[in-house]
């Protein structure tokens, strides 16, 4: 199912893969990389890793989302509400219409890379944002899901753990309508801090770690980073392991599940395993996993 609108905007739409047979199916949701500046749905896993899930009874939903652009234009501040909200609408839609698209509407997890990675911990760690008391009925549908894993994933929003984690980036500040990669941009993020830290506690998925939370795997591609390592450019550490590495530890902090795989370093436990494997413990598949505690 191709197209498929969750709202009346040009990228507000999803596109749904099913496995064959009768449902109802687990869903893993997955929200595409390109910094919300830009990408498609149609970057969101190999054919392999699409046969996976399908080959496990899960069903996949990738999801287009405004950018950043247009969520400027609709004068939304921080304009990544416009990404973030629009992945928690998707994920309502889902739930609404579940029954309609035999889909398991109480067992669903979340994936994505890069910035999509970023959204998808934000809108798992969020509290429920159902709206019990709404005239829309999608909008009373919960946001809770089962687990989630992504790449590359951006965990912080706030530009002094940004600088603690990766003290080389420059990444962050296009979160808040202002322009990045550049020092001197950065550099500007962190003089505008105490105008915009009170938007971190409900934004920056590191400051929605706590109970409550679903199971976390995150996985990078780069080996842990050393004292000795050349400097390499801005594109690396836009997705550079320490956005992992300091994401990690104050998840075991808060007592929250968080698998971390970094090249040449499996996740604990996860040996030979990845992200996709992870999500498919947690979610009830027709190749008998038991799943996690949901």
């Amino acid at each position: 199912m191709a197209d498929i609108a969750y709202g009346d905007k040009p990228l507000q739409k999803m596109d749904l893969y099913k496995p064959a047979g009768n449902g109802p199916f687990p869903v893993v949701m997955f929200i595409h990389a390109g910094g919300w500046q830009n990408g498609d749905k149609k970057w969101f896993m190999s054919d392999a890793d699409k046969q996976r899930f399908l080959s496990a009874g899960i069903a996949i939903v990738s999801i287009n989302y405004r950018l950043l652009g247009e969520a400027q234009k609709a004068k939304l501040f921080p304009p990544v509400l416009g990404p973030f909200n629009d992945a928690k609408r998707a994920l309502q839609t889902i739930r609404f219409h579940a029954r309609e698209w035999d889909l398991d509407a109480s067992d669903i997890a979340l994936s994505g890379e890069s910035a999509g990675a970023c959204s998808a911990l934000w809108l798992a760690l969020s509290k429920d944002m159902a709206d019990p008391n709404s005239s829309d009925p999608v909008d009373r549908m919960s946001t809770r899901v089962v687990a989630v894993g992504g790449a590359g994933a951006q965990t912080s929003l706030d530009p002094l753990q940004i600088h603690l984690w990766v003290p080389e980036t420059s990444y962050g500040a296009r979160a808040f309508g202002m322009s990045d990669p550049s020092k001197a941009n950065f550099d500007a993020f962190l003089q505008k801090r105490p105008e915009l830290e009170k938007y971190f506690a409900t934004l920056s998925p590191a400051a929605l770690l706590g109970p409550g939370n679903p199971p976390i795997y995150l996985a990078y591609g780069q080996p842990r980073p050393s004292a000795n390592d050349p400097k390499k450019d801005d594109n690396y550490y836009v997705h550079s392991p320490g956005w992992g590495i300091g994401f990690q530890k104050l998840a075991a902090e808060k007592g929250v599940l968080c698998l971390l795989q970094l090249k040449g370093e499996p996740a604990k436990g996860y040996e030979n395993r990845d992200k996709f494997d992870f999500l498919m413990h947690y979610l009830k598949t027709s190749q008998g996993s038991a799943g996690g505690n949901h």
